[in-house]
Protein backbone atom coordinates (compact mmCIF):
# COMPACT_ATOMS: atom_id res chain seq x y z
CA UNK A 1 0.00 0.00 0.00
CA UNK A 2 1.12 3.70 -0.60
CA UNK A 3 0.20 6.71 0.70
CA UNK A 4 -0.04 9.63 -2.63
CA UNK A 5 0.38 12.70 -1.28
CA UNK A 6 -2.18 15.77 -2.97
CA UNK A 7 -0.50 16.90 -6.32
CA UNK A 8 0.85 20.40 -6.91
CA UNK A 9 0.13 22.81 -9.78
CA UNK A 10 3.31 22.48 -11.81
CA UNK A 11 5.02 19.88 -9.08
CA UNK A 12 5.09 15.86 -10.00
CA UNK A 13 2.95 13.40 -7.98
CA UNK A 14 4.94 12.46 -4.70
CA UNK A 15 4.45 8.99 -3.38
CA UNK A 16 5.47 8.11 0.02
CA UNK A 17 6.31 4.31 0.52
CA UNK A 18 4.76 2.19 3.00
CA UNK A 19 7.42 1.37 5.15
CA UNK A 20 7.54 -2.42 6.79
CA UNK A 21 7.27 -2.65 10.72
CA UNK A 22 9.57 -3.83 12.97
CA UNK A 23 7.05 -6.27 14.37
CA UNK A 24 6.42 -7.33 10.65
CA UNK A 25 10.37 -7.27 9.82
CA UNK A 26 10.72 -9.63 13.47
CA UNK A 27 7.90 -12.50 12.63
CA UNK A 28 9.22 -12.26 8.76
CA UNK A 29 12.32 -13.14 10.14
CA UNK A 30 11.47 -15.95 12.83
CA UNK A 31 9.40 -17.58 9.85
CA UNK A 32 12.53 -17.56 8.26
CA UNK A 33 14.33 -18.76 10.83
CA UNK A 34 12.09 -21.34 11.42
CA UNK A 35 12.31 -22.88 7.38
CA UNK A 36 16.10 -23.14 7.86
CA UNK A 37 15.53 -24.51 11.18
CA UNK A 38 14.09 -27.31 9.45
CA UNK A 39 16.71 -27.75 7.18
CA UNK A 40 19.37 -28.14 9.47
CA UNK A 41 17.45 -30.48 11.38
CA UNK A 42 16.44 -32.95 8.05
CA UNK A 43 20.05 -32.95 7.24
CA UNK A 44 21.66 -33.94 10.73
CA UNK A 45 18.46 -34.21 12.70
CA UNK A 46 20.47 -32.33 16.06
CA UNK A 47 24.14 -32.49 14.71
CA UNK A 48 24.04 -28.85 13.09
CA UNK A 49 22.94 -25.41 14.17
CA UNK A 50 20.60 -23.75 11.86
CA UNK A 51 21.37 -20.58 9.68
CA UNK A 52 20.27 -17.34 10.02
CA UNK A 53 19.68 -14.37 8.17
CA UNK A 54 20.02 -12.32 10.99
CA UNK A 55 23.84 -12.68 11.73
CA UNK A 56 25.35 -12.46 15.34
CA UNK A 57 29.08 -12.60 16.26
CA UNK A 58 30.63 -15.40 17.19
CA UNK A 59 31.04 -18.71 15.58
CA UNK A 60 28.93 -18.60 12.20
CA UNK A 61 25.91 -20.62 13.44
CA UNK A 62 27.36 -22.00 16.32
CA UNK A 63 25.27 -20.47 18.97
CA UNK A 64 25.08 -23.83 21.02
CA UNK A 65 28.33 -25.01 21.80
CA UNK A 66 27.54 -28.81 21.17
CA UNK A 67 26.37 -28.55 17.82
CA UNK A 68 28.62 -28.24 14.52
CA UNK A 69 28.49 -24.60 12.71
CA UNK A 70 26.30 -24.69 9.80
CA UNK A 71 29.21 -23.14 7.75
CA UNK A 72 30.15 -27.15 8.08
CA UNK A 73 28.03 -28.25 5.83
CA UNK A 74 27.30 -27.89 2.14
CA UNK A 75 23.64 -28.51 2.07
CA UNK A 76 23.11 -25.63 4.54
CA UNK A 77 25.68 -23.10 3.17
CA UNK A 78 23.41 -23.73 0.38
CA UNK A 79 20.26 -22.90 1.51
CA UNK A 80 21.63 -20.01 3.31
CA UNK A 81 22.88 -19.02 -0.04
CA UNK A 82 19.82 -19.74 -1.89
CA UNK A 83 17.61 -17.38 0.54
CA UNK A 84 19.66 -14.73 -0.19
CA UNK A 85 19.73 -15.17 -3.74
CA UNK A 86 15.74 -15.54 -3.71
CA UNK A 87 15.69 -12.13 -1.79
CA UNK A 88 18.33 -10.40 -4.50
CA UNK A 89 15.88 -11.27 -7.42
CA UNK A 90 12.68 -10.89 -5.55
CA UNK A 91 12.86 -8.82 -2.78
CA UNK A 92 11.44 -11.44 -0.87
CA UNK A 93 12.15 -14.71 1.72
CA UNK A 94 9.14 -17.21 2.60
CA UNK A 95 8.76 -15.37 5.89
CA UNK A 96 8.66 -11.55 4.29
CA UNK A 97 6.29 -13.25 1.75
CA UNK A 98 3.72 -14.88 4.23
CA UNK A 99 4.20 -11.04 5.85
CA UNK A 100 3.35 -9.27 2.97
CA UNK A 101 7.06 -7.12 2.91
CA UNK A 102 9.80 -7.02 0.53
CA UNK A 103 13.45 -5.74 0.29
CA UNK A 104 13.72 -3.18 -2.25
CA UNK A 105 16.66 -0.90 -3.26
CA UNK A 106 16.70 3.01 -3.03
CA UNK A 107 16.82 5.71 -5.47
CA UNK A 108 19.76 8.09 -4.16
CA UNK A 109 18.72 7.42 -0.83
CA UNK A 110 15.50 9.29 -1.48
CA UNK A 111 12.60 6.44 -1.35
CA UNK A 112 12.64 2.59 -2.40
CA UNK A 113 13.20 2.32 -6.52
CA UNK A 114 10.67 -0.05 -8.35
CA UNK A 115 13.04 -3.25 -7.79
CA UNK A 116 14.46 -5.83 -5.61
CA UNK A 117 17.97 -5.40 -4.15
CA UNK A 118 19.99 -7.47 -6.37
CA UNK A 119 21.88 -11.01 -4.92
CA UNK A 120 25.69 -8.74 -4.48
CA UNK A 121 23.31 -6.24 -2.07
CA UNK A 122 21.52 -9.15 -0.67
CA UNK A 123 24.27 -10.84 0.29
CA UNK A 124 26.48 -7.52 1.22
CA UNK A 125 23.75 -6.52 3.55
CA UNK A 126 23.96 -9.36 5.31
CA UNK A 127 27.24 -8.99 6.30
CA UNK A 128 26.31 -5.47 6.92
CA UNK A 129 24.18 -6.76 9.57
CA UNK A 130 26.97 -7.83 11.87
CA UNK A 131 26.80 -3.63 12.61
CA UNK A 132 23.60 -3.85 13.46
CA UNK A 133 24.10 -7.02 15.94
CA UNK A 134 25.91 -4.90 18.17
CA UNK A 135 24.39 -4.58 21.60
CA UNK A 136 21.49 -5.24 18.92
CA UNK A 137 21.03 -1.43 18.33
CA UNK A 138 21.06 -1.73 14.78
CA UNK A 139 18.43 -4.21 14.66
CA UNK A 140 16.15 -1.87 17.28
CA UNK A 141 16.68 1.41 14.94
CA UNK A 142 13.73 0.70 12.72
CA UNK A 143 11.33 1.68 15.81
CA UNK A 144 13.11 5.13 15.48
CA UNK A 145 14.02 5.65 12.31
CA UNK A 146 11.98 7.51 9.51
CA UNK A 147 12.41 5.21 7.08
CA UNK A 148 12.29 2.15 9.10
CA UNK A 149 16.09 0.81 8.67
CA UNK A 150 18.50 -0.67 9.88
CA UNK A 151 22.39 0.41 9.94
CA UNK A 152 22.45 -2.60 7.34
CA UNK A 153 19.90 -0.65 4.83
CA UNK A 154 21.25 2.86 5.44
CA UNK A 155 24.64 1.32 4.79
CA UNK A 156 23.28 -0.87 1.56
CA UNK A 157 20.85 1.70 0.40
CA UNK A 158 17.79 -0.63 0.64
CA UNK A 159 14.76 -0.48 2.84
CA UNK A 160 11.77 -2.78 3.76
CA UNK A 161 8.59 -1.67 2.58
CA UNK A 162 4.95 -3.38 2.49
CA UNK A 163 4.05 -5.44 -0.78
CA UNK A 164 2.49 -3.84 -3.22
CA UNK A 165 -0.81 -5.33 -3.99
CA UNK A 166 -1.29 -7.73 -7.11
CA UNK A 167 -4.81 -6.03 -7.77
CA UNK A 168 -4.98 -4.58 -10.82
CA UNK A 169 -2.49 -7.08 -12.50
CA UNK A 170 -3.60 -9.46 -15.17
CA UNK A 171 -5.05 -12.49 -14.07
CA UNK A 172 -2.14 -14.47 -15.11
CA UNK A 173 0.30 -12.79 -12.66
CA UNK A 174 -2.24 -12.83 -10.02
CA UNK A 175 -2.17 -16.95 -10.31
CA UNK A 176 1.51 -16.64 -10.45
CA UNK A 177 1.22 -14.45 -7.17
CA UNK A 178 -0.87 -16.63 -5.70
CA UNK A 179 0.84 -19.85 -6.42
CA UNK A 180 4.38 -18.40 -4.94
CA UNK A 181 2.58 -17.09 -1.69
CA UNK A 182 1.33 -20.53 -1.73
CA UNK A 183 4.36 -22.31 -1.46
CA UNK A 184 5.91 -19.93 0.75
CA UNK A 185 3.13 -20.74 3.57
CA UNK A 186 3.82 -24.28 2.52
CA UNK A 187 7.36 -23.76 3.38
CA UNK A 188 7.47 -21.54 6.52
CA UNK A 189 4.23 -24.53 7.77
CA UNK A 190 7.15 -27.22 7.28
CA UNK A 191 9.75 -25.06 8.93
CA UNK A 192 7.58 -24.32 12.19
CA UNK A 193 6.81 -27.97 12.60
CA UNK A 194 10.26 -28.98 11.88
CA UNK A 195 12.26 -26.20 12.40
CA UNK A 196 11.15 -25.10 16.43
CA UNK A 197 11.87 -26.97 19.29
CA UNK A 198 8.81 -26.91 21.31
CA UNK A 199 10.89 -28.81 24.44
CA UNK A 200 13.52 -31.04 25.23
CA UNK A 201 14.60 -33.61 27.32
CA UNK A 202 17.79 -35.64 28.38
CA UNK A 203 19.55 -37.29 30.64
CA UNK A 204 22.62 -39.73 31.51
CA UNK A 205 21.70 -43.89 31.38
CA UNK A 206 24.49 -46.70 32.41
CA UNK A 207 24.19 -49.00 29.97
CA UNK A 208 26.85 -51.52 30.96
CA UNK A 209 29.50 -52.07 33.38
CA UNK A 210 31.99 -54.44 34.76
CA UNK A 211 33.84 -55.03 37.71
CA UNK A 212 37.57 -55.60 37.51
CA UNK A 213 38.92 -58.73 39.04
CA UNK A 214 42.42 -57.50 40.83
CA UNK A 215 45.63 -59.13 41.60
CA UNK A 216 46.62 -59.90 45.23
CA UNK A 217 47.83 -57.25 46.68
CA UNK A 218 50.40 -56.51 49.96
CA UNK A 219 48.33 -56.28 52.72
CA UNK A 220 50.21 -53.57 54.14
CA UNK A 221 50.71 -51.62 51.64
CA UNK A 222 50.53 -47.84 52.07
CA UNK A 223 48.62 -47.33 49.23
CA UNK A 224 45.83 -50.36 48.56
CA UNK A 225 43.48 -49.96 45.46
CA UNK A 226 40.20 -51.32 46.63
CA UNK A 227 37.99 -51.62 43.36
CA UNK A 228 37.89 -50.65 39.87
CA UNK A 229 34.93 -50.55 37.41
CA UNK A 230 34.88 -50.19 33.71
CA UNK A 231 31.22 -48.63 33.15
CA UNK A 232 29.70 -47.52 29.39
CA UNK A 233 27.22 -44.60 29.96
CA UNK A 234 25.48 -42.68 27.29
CA UNK A 235 24.22 -38.53 27.55
CA UNK A 236 21.36 -37.55 25.70
CA UNK A 237 19.47 -34.99 24.86
CA UNK A 238 16.55 -34.37 22.36
CA UNK A 239 14.61 -31.50 21.08
CA UNK A 240 10.73 -32.00 20.58
CA UNK A 241 9.09 -30.57 17.84
CA UNK A 242 5.78 -30.74 16.39
CA UNK A 243 6.90 -32.72 13.06
CA UNK A 244 5.61 -35.89 13.57
CA UNK A 245 8.46 -38.08 12.58
CA UNK A 246 11.17 -35.92 14.61
CA UNK A 247 12.84 -38.84 16.68
CA UNK A 248 16.72 -37.92 16.68
CA UNK A 249 18.17 -37.69 19.51
CA UNK A 250 22.04 -35.98 19.98
CA UNK A 251 24.16 -38.77 22.17
CA UNK A 252 27.39 -38.50 23.92
CA UNK A 253 28.90 -41.92 24.45
CA UNK A 254 31.93 -42.66 27.36
CA UNK A 255 33.57 -45.04 28.70
CA UNK A 256 35.77 -44.17 32.10
CA UNK A 257 37.66 -45.93 34.98
CA UNK A 258 36.65 -45.77 38.63
CA UNK A 259 39.16 -46.62 40.66
CA UNK A 260 38.72 -46.80 44.74
CA UNK A 261 42.09 -45.95 46.54
CA UNK A 262 42.44 -46.10 50.34
CA UNK A 263 45.84 -45.67 52.16
CA UNK A 264 47.60 -44.85 55.45
CA UNK A 265 49.34 -42.10 56.42
CA UNK A 266 49.14 -38.10 54.84
CA UNK A 267 52.14 -38.46 52.43
CA UNK A 268 50.90 -37.22 48.88
CA UNK A 269 51.84 -39.52 45.71
CA UNK A 270 51.11 -39.72 42.31
CA UNK A 271 49.61 -43.06 40.90
CA UNK A 272 49.42 -44.03 37.29
CA UNK A 273 47.08 -45.78 35.60
CA UNK A 274 47.81 -47.48 32.45
CA UNK A 275 45.20 -49.14 30.04
CA UNK A 276 45.73 -50.52 27.19
CA UNK A 277 42.34 -51.61 24.71
CA UNK A 278 41.49 -54.84 22.89
CA UNK A 279 41.93 -52.45 19.52
CA UNK A 280 45.70 -51.85 20.52
CA UNK A 281 45.08 -48.44 22.25
CA UNK A 282 47.22 -47.42 25.49
CA UNK A 283 46.55 -44.24 27.59
CA UNK A 284 48.57 -43.28 30.76
CA UNK A 285 46.93 -40.97 33.39
CA UNK A 286 48.19 -39.58 36.14
CA UNK A 287 46.42 -39.38 39.67
CA UNK A 288 47.50 -37.18 42.55
CA UNK A 289 46.63 -38.29 45.70
CA UNK A 290 46.28 -37.26 49.38
CA UNK A 291 45.97 -38.68 52.84
CA UNK A 292 42.00 -40.76 53.11
CA UNK A 293 39.78 -42.59 50.83
CA UNK A 294 38.88 -41.29 47.69
CA UNK A 295 37.30 -41.98 44.03
CA UNK A 296 38.96 -41.03 40.69
CA UNK A 297 37.04 -41.30 37.48
CA UNK A 298 38.91 -41.50 34.61
CA UNK A 299 37.80 -40.65 30.95
CA UNK A 300 38.52 -42.62 28.63
CA UNK A 301 36.33 -44.37 25.58
CA UNK A 302 37.52 -47.98 24.54
CA UNK A 303 35.50 -50.63 23.35
CA UNK A 304 35.49 -54.55 24.55
CA UNK A 305 38.49 -55.75 27.00
CA UNK A 306 40.50 -53.39 28.56
CA UNK A 307 43.36 -54.29 30.62
CA UNK A 308 44.24 -51.52 33.72
CA UNK A 309 47.51 -51.63 35.80
CA UNK A 310 48.08 -49.17 38.77
CA UNK A 311 51.38 -48.00 39.58
CA UNK A 312 52.78 -46.40 42.13
CA UNK A 313 56.67 -45.51 41.91
CA UNK A 314 57.65 -47.50 38.81
CA UNK A 315 56.06 -50.56 40.80
CA UNK A 316 52.96 -52.15 40.39
CA UNK A 317 49.95 -52.60 42.79
CA UNK A 318 47.44 -54.68 40.86
CA UNK A 319 46.42 -54.93 37.78
CA UNK A 320 43.14 -56.45 35.66
CA UNK A 321 41.16 -56.63 32.90
CA UNK A 322 37.13 -55.85 32.43
CA UNK A 323 35.49 -55.95 29.10
CA UNK A 324 32.31 -53.65 27.81
CA UNK A 325 30.80 -53.69 24.76
CA UNK A 326 29.36 -51.30 22.99
CA UNK A 327 26.22 -49.45 24.28
CA UNK A 328 22.81 -50.26 23.04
Amino acid sequence: MTATLPALPGLAQVVEPEYASWGRRVVAALLDSAVLGAVAWFVGGERFAAPTLQPTFGPVGAADPDLEPWSSSAVLVGAWLLMLVVQGLTGQTPGRRVMGIAVVRTADGRGPADGPPGVLRSVARWFAHLLDAILGIGYLRPLWHRERRTFADSLLATAVVRRPSDHGAGLDRRRGALAVTAAAYVLVTVGLAAGVSVGSSGGVRRDAEAACVLEPQDPAAQVRVDGILLARETEWHRTLRLWPWAGDERRDERTFLTLDVSWQGGAEDTLLVRTTTSGGGAGDIQLPIGAGSTTFPVERAPDGTVDVAVLLDGRVLTSCTATVGPAA
